[in-house]
């Protein structure tokens, strides 16, 4: 009778060959039996759902030039022959080859059926089809290599420290830093790496993270190697398969440099900061839209809003109704076109307080873009400055006026001649021609020549009191015009004629060929060269040769400015006076007042031109002074 199996009692059911067919059939081992020959014997269900191949088509078959693919073969037949003598391991991996064509990875079982001889009759495998897992597995190990690679690739320290704060993995941003041996750092203790130090700083969130809490750490750690570091480090629970916490994941990064720019950029905007609060001038910033985005208290005071009733809210609100709609249209301008019309250059404008009145301003913008555009006005209230330029132009007009009359007091006698001359001519020829009309016959072309000179006369004395009326004029106003600077030099010259013939002054009069034309007060301009005139016959009166007065204009296209010369053969400036010459309420004569030539100074200054004083080398004093050259056309 054949032996019974393990396990079973029942001798009939243990011979039972549908017993067999049935455990063969539901089983989900491959099961295959090959005679020593390499024939397939027995096949059963699972192997037919892993090849393709059905048992009634593979039962006698060599498994040699069906099943095993050809590379295989060698390792596998040498496998098989071992098996009968006994001499190889139980258990091997190959590949079956399917009906398609595709390669199956089976882990097999194996032994050998002998006889009562001990010889070897049949060989049976189990298997178990392992294609799906080993293809699993081999992901993971790519996964795992490209895990590892991307750690190493990190600009992060990555590490995974076990429950006794030694060190599983270490990125190579973490080996380099700490300068960790590739080969040697696994189970390095964490405290030896980082230092006792770092690590006693660290050690409350390295608990954290073993308590199986995400900790975090933002400061700096005195680091054995490297010295302070600021570093941003993130502390994660590390799991294993029943889910207690085995360990813990390091994230860190170093953010020394990055805190120190910080540190310097919040040093930065602390000065910026506290120099705009403190500016004496307003400084207010707006976006792109016109809306403000920064408000200073300068401007608060200038303005008289707070900050927080600006800060969001369009600039126009600052500016006068006639020119608020208009603002921003401004602004899309110059973003479309690029044309600066004020930007980078400083400018007066009107702006408007909170209770309606109209502020004088001077204006400054500066544009830059952080993310988005942004334009900075740095304003200053010129208010005060302004009522005080109209006040010092009312008090320089009323100056120049008494000084004006001061001057013509000085030279009374002289324009009372120069007006009876004419006077006295009228009277005489108006008698001669009187007495031509008495006789019985009148001959016209006698007497007509009479009154044309009674007409000239009295034209010349008109003139004459014309100029005295013009120069004595109390002008307030600041409006420029254009003038032939000869002809204002003419006028002046007029009404000290006189005074140049007893003084006995030769006058010299240059002017340039080609037209010239300044833009100049009248008043103002003719009271300079009054003022120099003058001075210059009181400083000649001393000298007993030669006295000339030279009297130029001229016009420089380069500078765009028109400039008078009056030179006299006088002795000359004192080199001790020349510093405190236009200095007010200082003179070299005894009875003067010491304010003309400050005056002239300031006129001249007013009109945006220079003065200047300068001894002759052959004798003898320079002035020169020059004002806006205009259009010769």
């Amino acid at each position: 009778m054949p032996e019974i199996p393990a396990g079973f009692t029942d001798p009939d059911l243990a011979q039972d060959p549908a017993l067999l067919r049935s455990l063969l059939g539901i089983s989900d081992l491959l099961v295959v039996v090959l005679d020593t020959e390499g024939r397939i014997r027995l096949f059963n269900r699972a192997c037919e759902k892993v090849t393709g191949f059905s048992s009634a088509e593979i039962v006698g078959q060599s498994i040699w030039t069906t099943l095993i693919p050809d590379d295989e073969q060698p390792a596998v037949q040498e496998i098989a022959t071992r098996l009968q003598t006994g001499e190889a391991d139980n258990q091997f991996t190959n590949h079956w080859l399917t009906r398609d064509g595709d390669r199956r990875l089976i882990h097999w079982r194996n032994a050998a059926l002998v006889d009562k001889d001990g010889k070897a009759r049949h060989l049976v495998g189990t298997g178990i089809d392992i294609t799906e897992l080993d293809r699993t597995s081999k992901a993971l190990a790519g996964h795992q290599v490209q895990l590892h690679a991307l750690f190493n690739a990190l600009p992060a320290l990555v590490a995974e420290v076990d429950s006794d704060y030694r060190i599983r993995f270490a990125n190579q941003g973490y080996r380099d830093w700490f300068g960790l041996d590739p080969e040697a750092q696994i189970g390095q203790p964490l405290a030896k790496v980082i230092g006792e130090r770092a690590f006693a700083t660290l050690q409350p969130r390295f608990a954290q993270a073993m308590a199986g809490e995400i900790a975090v750490y933002h400061g700096e750690v005195p680091y054995t190697l490297g010295g302070k570091r600021f570093i941003h480090g993130t502390y994660v629970p590390s799991r294993n398969d029943d889910g207690v916490v085995d360990g813990y994941y390091i994230l860190s990064v170093d953010m020394t440099e990055q805190h120190r720019l910080r540190e310097a950029l919040e040093e930065e905007t602390r000065r910026f900061r506290t120099i705009v609060d403190n500016a004496i001038v307003g400084v207010v910033t707006i976006d792109e839209s016109g809306v403000v985005q920064d408000f200073n208290p300068a401007a608060e005071k200038i303005f008289g809003y707070r900050a927080d009733e600006l800060i969001g809210r369009n600039v126009a609100k600052l500016l006068p109704e006639a020119l608020a709609g208009s603002h921003d249209d401004f602004i899309r301008d110059y973003i479309e076109t690029g044309k600066k019309k004020i930007i980078g250059r400083g400018r007066e404008v009107v702006g408007r307080h909170r209770d309606g009145r109209p502020l004088d301003l001077q204006l400054a913008v500066a544009e830059f873009i952080d993310g988005r555009r942004f334009f900075v006005g740095f304003i200053h209230d010129i208010s005060q400055r302004e009522q005080a330029e109209r006040e010092a132009r009312e008090h320089l007009a009323e100056l120049a006026h008494l000084t004006r009359v001061n001057a013509l007091n000085e030279v009374t006698s002289g324009l009372a001649h120069e007006i009876s001359h004419p006077l006295m001519a009228i009277s005489t020829l108006a008698e001669a021609g009187r007495m031509m009309l008495d006789k019985p016959e009148v001959d016209v072309d006698t007497i007509l020549p009479v009154f044309t000179q009674i007409a000239r006369q009295g034209q010349r004395a008109g003139e004459i009191i014309g100029q005295l009326r013009a120069f004595l004029r109390k002008d307030q106003s600041d409006q420029l015009e254009a003038h032939e600077p000869e002809q204002l030099i003419r006028n002046v010259l007029a009404l000290l004629n006189h005074e140049l013939v007893s003084a006995r002054v030769k006058v010299r009069l240059d002017i340039d060929d080609t037209p010239i034309c300044c833009v100049a007060n009248r008043v103002q301009i003719e009271q300079v060269v009054f003022n120099l005139i003058k001075n210059a016959i009181d400083a000649m009166r001393s000298v007993d040769g030669d006295r000339t007065l030279k009297v130029s204009c001229s016009h420089s296209d380069e500078d765009g400015l028109c400039s008078f010369v009056i030179a006299d053969s006088g002795p000359g400036i004192p080199e001790v006076d020349m510093e405190r010459l236009f200095h007010p309420f200082y003179t070299t004569k005894e009875q003067g007042l010491g304010q003309g030539l400050s005056i002239c100074r300031s006129i001249i200054d007013r009109h945006g031109g220079s003065i200047r004083a300068h001894n002759h080398r052959r004798g003898g004093a320079v002035f020169e002074f020059t004002v806006p050259a205009g259009p010769t056309d």
